[in-house]
């Protein structure tokens, strides 16, 4: 063995746990011995030159770290080839959504609790919520895949990834995609949390002392209003619920999520045109310079967002189905 193969072996083993150094040396030095003497054997003996066939050897093993990280089997990287997809897609459903309501919610706050509100000070407030709501969502969603990726033994698939059975008949009658079972989990997650809102207090986002910690929504509602809300969310969960036993694409289903979510869409918008203060009153008193009234119309505007891209990613969902 060569000093020049010594230091590489060195390089290698000193990675790997100690008890693995010994075994993993010895067989990284026979299969440079056989390496080289394969590459020796491939030339033309007058240009046989032992010390350039070490090193083309060594070059072709590469960088003792990136050798090392093989022997050992640690995943270096965050996000793996099999879970990259899913958390793409849910990233794309998840910021959106979150953006708009973090927006929603913090220029209603800075209207509500400033005396003399400004077109700066509203931006700033907005950049200022929006960003980190979505960095923690981002950052959330990340840690999970990141755990169960890790949590998954190797060899072993993990919740996110695909059979790795794979049958040329599955070209004929292809299987439910996994990604259908993930969309169906992360509707159900928020729809749960839209059926909260109500019920959330005002010290969830830091302005309790507005309203002595009561619900963000108007108490005044009257009680067939929120029975309204939440037999909607149900009926858009219950769709959820179908997809999940039902995976594939269904122009029956897709007619019926796509009903119910305008259904809710027209609700939202009748509650808050009708009812006008929705909102508690402590929080969003009612004026007479129009401040009311800008909030409803921006509230509805958000409504008709959300409700208008969930309607794109539905029916983009269903074209992959449907494929």
């Amino acid at each position: 063995m060569t000093a020049l193969t010594d230091r590489y072996i060195t390089e290698v083993v000193r990675r790997l746990p100690e008890n693995q150094r010994g075994d993993i040396a010895t067989e990284i030095a026979a299969i440079i011995e056989d390496m080289t003497a394969a590459e020796l054997g491939s030339a033309v003996a007058p240009a046989a030159d032992p010390n350039a066939a070490e090193r083309a050897v060594l070059a072709r093993l590469g960088d003792p770290a990136a050798l090392a990280c093989r022997y050992s089997g640690q995943r270096q990287y965050l996000i793996g080839p099999g879970t990259y997809p899913v958390w793409v897609r849910v990233l794309r459903w998840l910021l959106p959504v979150v953006g708009v309501i973090a927006a929603l919610a913090n220029g209603i706050v800075y209207v509500a609790t400033t005396t003399e509100p400004e077109l700066g000070g509203l931006i700033g407030r907005v950049v200022g919520g929006v960003v980190p709501a979505l960095l923690g969502v981002f950052a959330t969603w990340t840690i999970i895949i990141a755990i169960v990726e890790r949590s998954t033994p190797d060899g072993t698939p993990g919740p996110f990834a695909p059979s790795p059975d794979w049958d040329p008949a599955t070209l004929e009658a292809a299987p439910p995609r996994t990604e259908t079972r993930v969309d169906a989990i992360v509707s159900l997650i928020v729809l749960a949390i839209l059926a909260a809102v109500p019920f959330i207090p005002s010290t969830f986002l830091y302005i309790g002392h507005l309203n002595n910690g009561e619900p963000l929504i108007n108490p005044g509602l009257p009680t067939a209003w929120l029975a309204g809300y939440l037999i909607l969310l149900a009926a858009l969960a219950l769709v959820q619920v179908w997809l999940l036993v039902q995976p594939g694409a269904r122009r029956g289903r897709l007619a019926v999520e796509v009903a119910v979510d305008v259904a809710f869409g027209v609700f939202l918008t009748a509650l808050v045109l009708i009812q006008g203060q929705v909102i508690h009153p402590d929080l969003v008193a009612t004026d007479a310079d129009g401040t009311t009234t800008a909030i409803r119309w921006v509230v509805i505007i958000a409504i008709w967002a959300i409700v208008v891209w969930d309607q794109v990613e539905t029916l983009r969902a269903y074209r992959r189905e449907a494929r």
